[in-house]
């Protein structure tokens, strides 16, 4: 299907759902979702509409955890105002809600900051958010939400990655990334986390800056009930002195910093390993490219 025969095709298909809404313009935007595609309507909403099957009750569970988190939170996160209602058909499932204006937070863009005082402001405002997210409770939110257990997604991941990658690895870079995973698994103190909300993908994309204020965040498909060190993790890609600022007014513990920088030490495996089982060359290349 092409580009404009699918936004031809989620114009209809939100039409029929939400005849109140006027459509005045709609653009498919290419490179925004990697498991949704994204319709910007008449400049200021977005309409996401997941791109296979398999991904239907994360997406609903997502919209669904969107709309329990309004004001829950200092920092805005979506909030859906559309959605497909009891359409259970793939194809025909969406969320919409209004734009959150600001641009990604990536690292090059905090680098461009050299005013101390915003930057302690913008450390504060992300810890104050995770330290918020990680205090909700599924009772407070009234809906259940999906656990990993970290050392067994550990073991597991380790198992796909001997299997799947290893093959294509230097022998150092096998025994390397072996011997991390193996000192993980031997210091059971690791292993003891409090269960919390956790976002799961806290990084730059998903995070907006607008002046000297962090103006949303945005996908919530990797929440769940785990590690509060995976964000941890996530956030510290900023940079060991951002990271440390937020650290500092989250009060983060040293198993915690510990843990993150295990899981943070993954991510590139991880990105490997999503592109070899998608296919995704681009992907399984960025992340090969310290192994081979």
């Amino acid at each position: 299907m092409t580009d404009l025969e699918k936004e031809t095709a989620f114009v209809e298909t939100i039409s029929a759902a939400c005849p109140e809404l006027e459509i005045r313009s709609a653009c498919l935007r290419e490179h925004d979702g990697e498991f949704n595609d994204i319709l910007l309507v008449n400049e200021d909403l977005i309409f996401r509409f997941p791109r296979r099957a398999e991904n239907l009750p994360a997406f609903l569970r997502e919209s669904k955890l969107l709309t329990r988190l309004q004001g829950h939170l200092p920092i805005p996160v979506p909030q859906p105002v559309f959605d497909s209602g009891t359409a259970a058909e793939f194809g025909k499932v969406f969320m919409g809600y209004r734009l959150i204006p600001g641009q990604p937070f990536s690292r090059d863009a905090l680098e461009t900051i050299k005013d101390e005082t915003l930057l302690q402001s913008l450390a504060g405002q992300l810890a104050d958010f995770l330290k918020a997210l990680h205090r909700l409770t599924t009772s407070a939110l009234d809906m259940d939400l999906p656990e990993m257990n970290m050392p067994v997604w550990a073991h597991s991941f380790f198992a796909e990655v001997q299997k799947n990658l290893f093959v294509y690895m230097r022998d150092d870079a096998c025994k390397t990334v072996t011997v991390t995973f193996e000192e993980y698994f031997a210091q059971g103190n690791l292993h003891i986390y409090p269960p919390c909300l956790v976002h799961g993908d806290f990084g730059g994309s998903n995070i907006l800056l607008e002046g000297e204020r962090i103006s949303g965040i945005l996908d919530f498909s990797g929440a769940c009930l785990s590690d509060p060190a995976l964000d941890m993790a996530s956030v510290s890609t900023y940079g060991e002195a951002f990271f440390e600022r937020i650290c500092q007014f989250y009060s983060v513990d040293e198993l915690t910093c510990r843990r993150a920088a295990f899981y943070r030490s993954l991510f590139a495996l991880e990105e490997a390993l999503y592109g070899w089982k998608s296919g995704d060359e681009e992907a399984f290349s960025r992340g090969m490219e310290q192994y081979v």
